[in-house]
């Protein structure tokens, strides 16, 4: 404060009152009067009783309670004072990195409107390239694909070239362009041919007279004309469109049906998939969420095309949700003064209202955000046959309550959602690495947007596998569907969640709606909506990855380190086994996913395994792994079958372990197994299918553990390389220090490795973490190593692995840890052990702050709540 005096800069000095249980007083706290709080710890190297605390600690405390910024690192604060000092009031902010929430977030790829009236040129006064633009990244849109009914209609090169240079010079987000057919165009719009994103036919209501086709022979003469490799999309109702579907599998060509809103249409695009027709279809927002009652309300603003249907029809949309393909606006602004007038026409504003109505489905339990990327990213892209666009993504708030205004960024001025509430908003757009909307504001400039390029059709499998329930609940008296063509295939597979018990099963997606048309039946869960917080990436789909290890006769493990994980959904389905299935990127990714774990799981219970039951089965005692895996499992929202008194199961009838397993993974949907035998839980693994996590076997490997132990090291210390940790204690029999030293190898660190005579390291572990350049000495004494130690993991030696009782008694005292032995070691040093503890560890060193078991036990809660969410595709 003296030295803040003497440069000028202005102090107040407050006095702490020597009586003061908090600190800092809490009045000043909840006042506003700090905007930042830094508090120094005083490292001190005497041991004090667990009830003594500081006032700097009382103070740091009030601080948190209080939501006020707190720096306690002096290399923190001297590099915030040089900011202020270089940035004054207005230091530069990255938005992707500087800016949290508490709400809930995700992380979406660019999303796709594939059916857009933009109305430039010819209708300007409702909307232009801009202000459509503008109010599409508004919505989340970064790419938007234009309809052909403009003033001149886009019908042949010449005006499809005029609206080219109209959308470059204008548009703020990425577009595409539709060619639309008409009665004696079949020629001109093959000049178009693949510049634009499809052939658009309007064969009901179309959208202009010019556009209107009523003759099948100029149907057919299109279908014939129009290179096979290019989408068409059609706009039909009702008869119509059982012609259009017939004469599309006449001519083997694949047809995109835009705008359905009928229980009869989406039935018949139902059964058309089911015989293998080259069919996707899209539906509008607002026919999922009005219907004609509120039509009916709404006066001549109400009207659109296709009108909207009755609540039967509404519910059938989403009682056959898996059929539909894509997700589209159907943007088509008006203005009030227009909808309101005697003969209002057709058509609602829709790109800034989508998300919302979709987050809202999502926060209803309605849809998942996988439905949504995929009806407006995946699916679109491969449909339409768009290039992915870099580097582009959207935020949306997941948890944000708000109602939507009459007015947004569209010319229009109107929307028929005006006043209704909605969960759910986007925030953030990124369109190529640039920041185009945030928080209601768009910065894009007109011009910013660029053509969207087509590429060559993905060459995919034409062959299916359709489940049991689903052939039966779709099949009945019909012929076998045909293998579905490879257009068909390449549409990705939509992720059903089961009904829940808590809602009506008429508002969920049905499992056995499932869309008919995918190359896979998907048996693993649907994700959850991320937790709070979490930041959550959508990625294509990839390879399958083959978790289980090899075990050879002997019982020696290996795993190709190929097939290890990188991502968390790489585990997805798949079991844990052995620490050598892990790399560094993926245990990165699992540790971050347990930190957050840890964080909010102190605002209350999760419900993201809801619906899901985990079965232990623990052929020996155990304390910390049953119960901290029990808990996290509950903490999740799930449910726990536990087994642990062997002898009143079936196995005590002489029940191998392989059919125990087989039996209870029809009650479960992951098993975790503890066995005294090396090497049985990849055994059992073999005979599954459904994943098991080894909790331990025998003297082999106990991977959750290893998980834990390495998470309680970047918990405590921050870093895991760079660290000398000693192992000390039973080594040979330690199965935790097994999976543990692997783990380590995976880091910048120094191994040193104490153990009584007789109870080393096996020389094959400590030969493969040499090989791996890992400095690694060997001592008998802890005293030898207890300086330069970072992490002191001690473990006790284990008397139920010892066939003669009295060799355990030679070696049972070989080490023991007491305050004196910590006098010796560093005072940022962590003390560590998987517990129980017998003598190993002196009671007197738990008042000491290095020791951090009991947090250790705390962590592996954490760890194995991040591993559950995983291996059940949850996280």
């Amino acid at each position: 404060a003296d030295f803040y005096s003497e440069n000028g800069v202005p102090i107040i000095h407050m006095d702490l009152p020597t009586d003061s249980e908090h600190g800092v007083d809490q009045d000043s706290l909840k006042d506003g009067q700090f905007g930042l709080v830094i508090n120094i710890p005083a490292k001190s190297r005497f041991r004090r009783p667990a009830s003594y605390n500081t006032q700097g600690y009382l103070t740091r405390t009030m601080a948190v309670k209080h939501s006020v910024p707190l720096i306690t690192d002096i290399k923190c604060a001297k590099l915030f004072c040089e900011a202020l000092h270089r940035y004054g009031d207005q230091p530069s902010v990255h938005t992707s990195m500087d800016c949290r929430t508490t709400n809930r977030t995700a992380v979406l790829p660019g999303l796709i409107d594939v059916h857009v009236h933009v109305r430039e040129p010819g209708a300007t006064h409702k909307e232009d390239w801009s202000t459509c633009t503008a109010a599409a990244l508004a919505g989340g849109v970064t790419m938007v694909c234009a309809m052909p009914n403009t003033n001149p209609v886009i019908v042949d090169k010449g005006s499809f070239d005029q609206i080219r240079s109209i959308a470059a010079s204008k548009a703020r987000c990425d577009y595409a362009i539709w060619v639309g057919a008409t009665m004696n165009n079949t020629e001109q719009v093959r000049l178009v041919g693949s510049a634009a994103v499809g052939l658009s036919m309007e064969l009901d209501n179309a959208t202009c007279s010019t556009l209107q086709i009523d003759d099948l022979t100029v149907w057919m003469a299109h279908f014939e004309s129009w290179p096979s490799e290019l989408p068409i999309v059609v706009r039909a109702e009702s008869k119509t469109l059982a012609a259009v579907l017939m004469m599309a599998m006449l001519y083997d060509r694949a047809i995109h049906v835009c705008a359905l809103s009928r229980r009869e249409e989406i039935m018949v695009i139902r059964e058309a998939k089911r015989r293998g027709a080259k069919v996707t279809c899209g539906v509008s927002p607002h026919h999922l969420f009005l219907c004609e009652e509120d039509a009916k309300e709404m006066g001549g603003k109400g009207t659109v095309h296709p009108p909207l249907a009755k609540k039967e029809d509404r519910q059938a949309l989403w009682d056959n949700m898996s059929i539909i393909d894509v997700f589209s606006s159907h943007h088509a602004p008006h203005t009030l003064s227009e909808k309101t007038a005697d003969s209002p026409p057709a058509g609602f504003p829709g790109l800034e209202t989508t998300m919302p109505l979709l987050l809202t489905a999502v926060s209803e339990g309605r849809l998942t955000i996988d439905d949504i990327v995929l009806r407006m990213h995946t699916n679109p892209i491969e449909i339409f046959n768009l290039q992915e666009q870099p580097n582009t993504h959207l935020e949306v708030d997941l948890d944000r309550q708000w109602t939507l205004p009459s007015d947004g960024h569209s010319k229009c001025g109107w929307t028929p959602f005006s006043g209704r509430k909605v969960t759910g908003c986007v925030s953030r757009v990124v369109l190529r690495g640039e920041l185009v909307f945030l928080d209601g504001k768009v910065y894009a400039d007109p011009g910013m947007g660029k053509e969207a390029g087509t590429r060559a059709p993905t060459s995919v499998p034409t062959s299916v596998s359709i489940s049991a329930a689903r052939r039966t609940s779709l099949e009945k008296d019909a012929k076998p569907p045909a293998a579905p063509t490879a257009f068909a295939s390449r549409v990705k597979p939509l992720r059903v969640r089961s009904p829940s018990p808590e809602r009506p099963t008429t508002s969920r997606i049905s499992d056995a709606t499932a869309p008919i048309s995918s190359p896979k039946v998907p048996t693993s869960p649907a994700k959850r909506v991320p937790a709070y917080g979490e930041k959550v990436a959508l990625k294509q789909d990839k390879p399958a990855w083959k978790a289980s290890p090899l075990v050879s006769a002997e019982g020696a493990v290996t795993t190709l380190s190929h097939m290890a994980p990188r991502e968390l959904s790489d585990l997805r389905g798949h079991s844990v086994l052995t620490v050598r299935q892990f790399n560094r990127a993926f245990l990165h990714q699992l540790f971050n996913l347990a930190h957050d774990m840890r964080m909010f799981s102190q605002r209350g219970p999760l419900d993201m395994l809801k619906g899901m039951t985990m079965g232990s089965i623990f052929y020996e005692p155990s304390t910390r792994t049953s119960c901290s895996f029990t808990a996290a499992m509950q903490k999740l929202g799930g449910t726990v079958l536990s087994i642990s008194e062997m002898q009143n199961s079936a196995v005590a009838k002489g029940e191998s372990l392989e059919d125990f397993v087989r039996v209870m993974e029809g009650y479960c949907d992951v098993l975790i197994l503890r066995h005294p035998e090396k090497g049985a839980v990849q055994r059992a693994a073999q005979t599954m299918r459904k994943p098991i996590i080894n909790a331990g076997d025998g003297v082999g490997e106990h991977p959750t553990q290893a998980l834990l132990d390495i998470f309680t090291i970047r918990e405590e210390i921050g870093t895991v390389n760079g660290l000398t940790v000693s192992l000390c204690g039973d080594l040979r029999h330690g199965r935790t220090v097994h999976s543990l030293v692997y783990l380590l190898s995976l880091y910048d660190v120094k191994l040193r490795l104490v153990s009584p005579k007789g109870l080393e390291m096996p020389p094959s572990l400590v030969a493969d973490v040499r090989a791996r350049n890992i400095d690694v000495t060997e001592h008998t004494s802890v005293d030898s190593v207890i300086s330069e130690t970072d992490v002191l993991y001690v473990t006790r030696v284990q008397k139920e692995r010892f066939e003669d009782p009295g060799e355990y008694e030679k070696v049972k005292g070989g080490t023991e840890i007491t305050a004196e032995t910590l006098i010796k070691a560093k005072d940022s040093m962590i003390l560590m052990h998987p517990l129980p503890r017998n003598t190993e560890i002196s009671k007197d060193c738990d008042l000491d702050p290095r020791a951090v078991y009991f947090r250790q036990a705390e962590h592996g809660m954490y760890v194995r709540m991040a591993l559950l969410a995983t291996v059940l595709g949850r996280a």
